[in-house]
């Protein structure tokens, strides 16, 4: 059998979930190990009066980390979280394995994440990272269409020429959310891909993309500059949801 190009980005019964928007981009394997340098960390909010540490990863680095199995778990039970609130089942789980968060995160270049932990335990409390769409990636929609193809983003915003990044696999711990983690990661990733892309030299609009479902998430990224670039409508019984969702694709311009 030939191999699978949407393979990395499986989710429970195979169907591509938000934060894979674009097949076939990452690699298959994670840079070596031999001579990977500490990641960056420093002082993170203070929530309830617990002081926070947040640390910068590389694919590599993350790779090595001994958070992964808690960090997993988080990002599981925030997906279902907030999925199950608005109707939509949800059997097993969001990321199946350690591996397959690794895998989602990828390895191309210009991938990092963000994580936040409780500086007294170590434990993660919120996460996100984002990546860079490669400036020859050709979007196609998937032909097998159906559920497989449901979270798969298959154009660029309009008027899009510059960089464009997404923001991906962001969650936070369901009993510390509408603390503003969310809202302090969002502005450090912001600010890590304009870093990086200044270090490349010249003039670069930048745009992110992010996919979502539009009743469970839509709403936060709105009020976060994000704007619709198009919706697809899903209807009762689809996924064996009994009312249907949408999924929309969004985007935003960083400001430099």
């Amino acid at each position: 059998m030939g191999s699978d190009p949407h393979a990395d980005g499986k989710g429970t019964n195979g169907i591509l979930l938000p934060g894979t928007t674009i097949s076939g981009q990452h690699t298959p394997e994670h840079p070596a190990e031999n001579g990977t340098s500490p990641p960056h960390s420093f002082p993170g909010p203070t929530i309830d009066g617990r002081q926070t540490t947040t640390t910068l990863y590389e694919p590599a680095q993350l790779a090595l980390s001994p958070i992964i199995p808690t960090l997993y778990r988080l990002i599981n039970k925030a997906f279902k979280h907030s999925h199950t609130s608005i109707g939509i089942p949800f059997q097993g789980e969001r990321l199946q394995t350690e591996s397959e968060y690794l895998k989602q995160v990828g390895a191309d270049p210009g991938t990092f994440v963000y994580i936040t932990t409780w500086t007294n335990s170590g434990e993660p409390v919120a996460t996100a990272g984002a990546h860079r769409y490669s400036g020859e990636e050709v979007m196609a929609a998937f032909e097998g269409g159906g559920e497989r193809s449901t979270f798969n983003r298959v154009r660029m915003p309009k008027g899009a020429e510059g960089e464009v990044w997404e923001l991906k696999l962001m969650a936070v711990d369901v009993g510390f959310s509408g603390k503003g983690l969310a809202g302090h990661l969002m502005r450090l990733v912001d600010g890590e891909v304009l870093r990086r892309v200044g270090e490349m030299g010249g003039e670069r609009k930048v745009w992110m993309v992010i996919t979502t479902v539009t009743e469970a998430n839509g709403e936060f990224y709105r009020k976060r500059g994000y704007v619709e670039d198009y919706e697809t409508v899903h209807g009762p019984g689809f996924m064996g949801t009994p009312k249907g969702f949408r999924v929309v694709h969004m985007s935003r311009v960083l400001d430099g």
